[in-house]
C-alpha cells in the first residue's frame, strides 16, 4: 500500500484508489492480522463476522473498529490476538510488492 491510512490506500497492483468505506486488513510486522472497519459513516452499515470451521460466530468487541487475529498460534484467545507473539519468537514481515 502506498498510503498512510485506509483513506489513502490503493488496491493491489492496479493502483486504483480504494473507497473510504473499504475494510482494511493489515499484516502487522511480527504480529497479528488487524481487520479494520472504515472510519466513516458507512461503517455503521457494514458488518464483520468471524466464524469457526463449522460456521459458529465468535463474539466480537462492541464499539471497536478493529479486531486483531492471531498469526503466531500461541494466543489463549484464538482466533484473536492476546499479544503472545511478543514472547514466542514469532516472525513475519511480509511486504506487498509495488
Amino acid at each position: 500500500m502506498n498510503g498512510s491510512g485506509p483513506g489513502d490506500a490503493v488496491s493491489g497492483q492496479s493502483g486504483r484508489p480504494l473507497p473510504p468505506d473499504a475494510v482494511t486488513i493489515r499484516c502487522r510486522e511480527h504480529g497479528p492480522l488487524v481487520v479494520e472497519m472504515p472510519a466513516c459513516e458507512a461503517f455503521h452499515g457494514l458488518r464483520l463476522r468471524v466464524t469457526d470451521h463449522e460456521g459458529r460466530e465468535f463474539a466480537l468487541p462492541v464499539g471497536k473498529r478493529a479486531v486483531a487475529l492471531c498469526r503466531c498460534g500461541q494466543s489463549q484467545a484464538r482466533p484473536f490476538c492476546d499479544g503472545s507473539h511478543k514472547n514466542c519468537g514469532f516472525a513475519a514481515s511480509e511486504r506487498a510488492s509495488g
